[in-house]
């Protein structure tokens, strides 16, 4: 994800190097750094690197690090928008122009997102560990990447609606939101889970579609006004 260039280093200048001009240059440390970010916190963990350690794996000096990326949290922050934004792009890309099966589309959106997440588990890693209780304005961020795959999800349940296949109802972004919340903790559950017991993929997309499919029939057959007394007695 492109992200804008400090003033400070659009102002370097110099002659080229090797063949390569000053931008090029910015662009290719850039994409280091964001390289070893992407490896240490994917893998060590963010809380247990450093500046020094994201310097030294990915060979910029510290003074060139510091002027693309000011503290770590910047860093972290380019790698979680450009992870989430794969993911969207993905399943936005499996969207094919006219949808007919709306319901096979939604199933085919849960499951494009999560083998984006599961193609590399630092992304899954960093998604759901790493980027949870960084910093108020770190929580910002994470809080809005949430709701933007809820409205995603919030497109699809709209064009059910518009066809006929759900009814109309006025809670439906808080239903997506539980959504992205199941999610979330399967995943987290997931990777958390030493890899020898993990159920298998094809399982977890399973359980995640299973979460999606309830939440179809719950607005299709909703439980009677007598359900809260019943569950109590």
């Amino acid at each position: 994800m492109k992200t804008e260039v400090p003033t400070a280093v659009r102002q370097e200048t110099g002659r080229r190097y090797k063949g390569v001009d000053s931008l090029e240059r910015i662009a290719q440390r850039r994409a280091r750094i964001l390289a070893a970010g992407l490896e240490l916190f994917g893998t060590r963990g963010y809380a247990r690197t450093t500046m020094a350690m994201i310097s030294a794996v990915s060979g910029v000096p510290h003074r060139y690090l510091t002027q693309l990326f000011p503290a770590k949290e910047d860093v972290l922050s380019d790698i979680y928008r450009s992870i989430t934004q794969t993911v969207a792009d993905a399943v936005r890309a499996s969207r094919p122009g006219q949808q007919t099966d709306l319901i096979g589309q939604m199933r085919q959106d849960v499951a494009t997102a999560c083998q984006a997440f599961l193609a590399d588990e630092r992304f899954l890693r960093i998604n759901c560990l790493e980027v949870v209780g960084v910093s108020p304005e770190f929580e910002q961020l994470r809080r809005k990447v949430i709701r933007s795959f809820s409205y995603m999800i919030l497109e699809e349940v709209d064009r059910m609606v518009a066809a006929g296949l759900l009814p109309e109802r006025d809670d439906y972004f808080s239903r997506t939101l539980g959504l992205v919340g199941a999610f979330h903790e399967l995943m987290t559950e997931w990777v958390l889970t030493p890899p020898q017991q993990r159920p298998s993929t094809e399982v977890l997309i399973a359980q995640v579609q299973e979460f999606f499919r309830g939440m179809i029939l719950g607005v299709l057959h909703p439980a009677p006004d007598s359900w809260g007394d019943t569950i109590s007695r």
